[in-house]
């Protein structure tokens, strides 16, 4: 046998066994990237519901954002659809919901469709709840609100002239069951010029089912405490592309006060009413509904 085919055949044998070495590097490789895709940050959908589907919400007080765990894990992409309905569906339910997709990569990197615009949004971005009196900005509202129909439904923007604990609302006179807490729990922010929101769902306890099965939380604000608490400071980008500042969240648990809210209210007298509490500094009437028949 010959030098060359004795080089030859090491030199195959050589490049066989290289061969076999790569292909167990990406097999290894991959198994890896799978475990990592499997185990990583937010990879357990009712987690990822949990966190994004409330960040939606909190980041969007225009509308009712409902989901119901509906999240699915794929191996590159986490994505959650969510319903979103007007405030005034409440009363009006004849209206037809519209649908967001939220969705996360396998790096963490978290966005979202658009949400289609809302009336409610240039109220919202001159949201003044938690600063003081301001006797002309009342009188305006009661001229816009006499000039109802006695039976108008309507749905309201309410200032509070101080922020109050969640126990203090009970003085301007709402029952308050859980699923008609619609709270903003800070003045307007920063990073989208809306106040931060907390609504706990239908049934009052949507909101927080991933982790709250039995709707033991009765208090708004703690349950957006609950939900801050699971932040980690690496969700700080991914907060910011949905309009969220990770601080501001944290300020805003630690103080767990009220600043204003959302009501649907079914007459004028009752608008009156409200507009009449010193706790008001006033309201913006930003949907109506349909006369009673």
């Amino acid at each position: 046998m010959s030098s060359l085919t004795v080089e030859m055949g090491f030199m195959m044998s050589t490049i066989d066994r290289w061969a076999r070495n790569v292909v167990v590097v990406v097999l290894v490789l991959l198994a890896g990237m799978i475990a990592w895709v499997q185990f990583r940050p937010n990879s357990d959908p009712t987690h990822f519901g949990f966190v994004w589907g409330n960040a939606a919400q909190v980041a969007n007080p225009e509308y009712r954002v409902s989901f119901g765990g509906g999240a699915e894990r794929g191996l590159f992409r986490t994505s959650m659809t969510a319903e979103i309905g007007s405030h005034l569906d409440e009363i009006t339910p004849d209206r037809h919901p519209g649908f967001v997709e939220i969705s996360q990569d396998l790096f963490g990197n978290t966005d979202r469709t658009e949400f289609p615009g809302s009336s409610l949004t240039r109220y919202l971005r001159k949201f003044r709840g938690g600063e003081g009196v301001d006797l002309s900005a009342k009188k305006s509202a009661e001229i816009q609100v006499r000039s109802l129909e006695p039976e108008a439904l309507t749905t309201v923007i309410v200032e509070l002239a101080a922020p109050l604990a969640e126990e203090d609302l009970d003085k301007l006179g709402f029952s308050w069951d859980l699923e008609f807490k619609r709270f903003f729990l800070s003045g307007s922010q920063s990073m989208n010029g809306k106040p931060l929101y907390w609504w706990p769902g239908l049934g009052g306890c949507e909101a927080t089912i991933f982790v709250d099965h039995d709707c033991s939380i009765k208090s708004a604000v703690s349950q957006f405490r609950k939900w801050v608490s699971v932040l980690k400071d690496g969700d700080s980008a991914s907060l910011a592309n949905l309009g969220l500042d990770l601080r501001l969240l944290r300020e805003a648990a630690a103080r767990g006060k009220v600043y204003g809210f959302i009501a649907n209210l079914h007459s004028r007298d009752r608008a009156l009413d409200l507009l009449a509490k010193p706790e008001v500094r006033t309201l913006h009437i930003v949907e109506r509904g349909r006369e009673p028949e």
